[in-house]
């Protein structure tokens, strides 16, 4: 599928937001818990949906029955995900949360309790169910960030400026979720967590990227890498000090990363804007 390289998909923000919002904002007005109310977590979880439900409409709307089975093709095909990619995805999360917890205890912070592992050890049959529900949640958003938008803002800007072109959407995407009491964001605040905050999905965004265009535009390849990013935070990082030197290193990784395809892009005009696969 060739792209348009003048047409940003405004459509699809616009839609991905609304799908989104439509639902957190009432909730947010409420000033309830809404882990404490059933219907308030079910109306936040439709929020989730936004994203990839954007991507779907438009992509079938956009591509038809083609487009549709490659856009499918793409979130079910185990083999464009390249074998070294599978350790990547299942270890360099849980690796960045130990650098962290031992740079933290190294400092004269606490042993970590890890209290989620503890709970689930009681529930044996949580150690399968959590991390699936894990991926359904990165799939919901994926499946449009990447699995619909970043291809087509590839088209305008190489992969890096795509990246934090993204990440940006992403980050406001979730602004709603500042005032729903009971979400992360909300404990947040918009203080210096607010800003780290926004730090580390435009990391993400560059992570996701670097993922994607590395394994064949796969779009199940940063579904796992994202559910594998948000179970490592919560099962091995406390909230705290301990949790903002995690975020630290994601995004000194994100940086890391974005200056690596800087320079390819500085000494190597000739490559293509997705080109940038061997990092």
């Amino acid at each position: 599928m060739v792209f348009s390289r003048s047409k940003f998909p405004w459509l699809y923000l616009l839609l991905a937001y609304a799908l989104a919002w439509v639902f957190w904002i009432p909730v947010a007005f409420t000033g309830q818990d809404y882990q404490a109310s059933p219907v308030l977590l079910s109306i936040v979880l439709l929020g989730v949906f936004g994203p990839g439900l954007a991507g779907i409409i438009l992509t079938s709307r956009e591509e038809g029955r083609k487009g549709s089975r490659e856009f499918w093709r793409r979130v079910f095909d185990f083999r464009r995900i390249r074998l070294k990619w599978v350790g990547i995805i299942l270890l360099f999360w849980p690796g960045l949360s130990l650098v962290a917890l031992t740079i933290h205890y190294l400092a004269g912070g606490r042993p970590p309790t890890f209290e989620l592992i503890r709970q689930m050890a009681f529930q044996p049959v949580s150690f399968l169910g959590i991390p699936i529900l894990y991926v359904i949640q990165a799939g919901l958003e994926e499946l449009g960030w990447r699995g619909y938008m970043l291809d087509r803002v590839q088209a305008v800007w190489k992969p890096l400026g795509a990246s934090l072109i993204i990440g940006l959407c992403h980050a406001v995407w979730h602004l709603p979720l500042f005032w729903v009491a009971g979400t992360n964001q909300n404990a947040w605040g918009f203080g210096l967590d607010f800003w780290i905050f926004i730090g580390i999905v435009l990391a993400g965004s560059i992570y996701s990227s670097w993922c994607y265009n590395s394994n064949h535009r796969s779009t199940l390849a940063v579904i796992l890498l994202h559910a594998a990013s948000n179970l490592s935070l919560d099962l091995f990082t406390q909230p705290g000090v301990e949790r903002r030197i995690y975020f630290l290193l994601v995004i000194l990784g994100g940086f890391a990363i974005a200056v690596i395809w800087a320079l390819r892009n500085r000494y190597s005009p000739r490559h293509s804007s997705t080109s940038f696969t061997a990092i």
